[in-house]
């Protein structure tokens, strides 16, 4: 915001022509509708990720999350390979799409986000780093786990090739 120093017939700024620097945070719209979802200042490239599902975590102990969700009534139950887990919802405000979710009761102070990849888009300075599936957007934390993320979804043949390993040989 540029600052204002003086007012006279209007008001004179003096830094308008400043360029503004990175303010630190990260803002995830939703892939359908395109409406923010969450605005969170951590490290993307940082973040945890789930072995069972992908999602990113996001600790709101520790980082600062703004949610724009609409919180989905009751629970689902979900059933993993150790046993069954609840998922309190979270969805987009406007096409309601699932964002992330929860496994604690919306009522409870917010602890720990999931936040699934394929609902969001991951801001584009974050995806220049040449780690995102050029077929879905998925953004891996290393090289390696991008090549395994194409095999696993079969997208190194969608995509034209290895394109990720081309870019790092020149």
């Amino acid at each position: 915001m540029p600052k204002v120093v003086t007012f006279r017939r209007g008001p004179v700024f003096t830094n308008m022509r400043e360029k503004l620097g990175e303010d630190g945070f990260r803002v995830l719209h939703c892939r359908r509708c395109g409406t923010h979802a969450v605005i969170t200042d951590a490290d993307l490239m940082a973040t945890p990720r789930r072995r069972t599902d992908g999602a990113m975590v996001f600790d709101a102990r520790n980082v600062v999350l703004r949610l724009n969700t609409e919180r989905q009534e009751g629970c689902q139950l979900i059933r993993r390979p150790g046993g069954a887990e609840r998922q309190y919802v979270h969805a987009c405000s406007q096409c309601k799409q699932t964002i992330g979710y929860t496994s604690t009761p919306h009522e409870d102070e917010l602890q720990l986000l999931y936040v699934l990849e394929t609902s969001v888009r991951i801001p584009l300075d974050k995806r220049d780093m040449g780690l995102a599936c050029e077929v879905c957007g998925y953004v891996a934390q290393s090289l390696s786990a991008l090549e395994s993320h194409k095999r696993e979804r079969q997208h190194a043949a969608e995509d034209g090739g290895d394109a990720a390993h081309s870019r790092e040989n020149g």
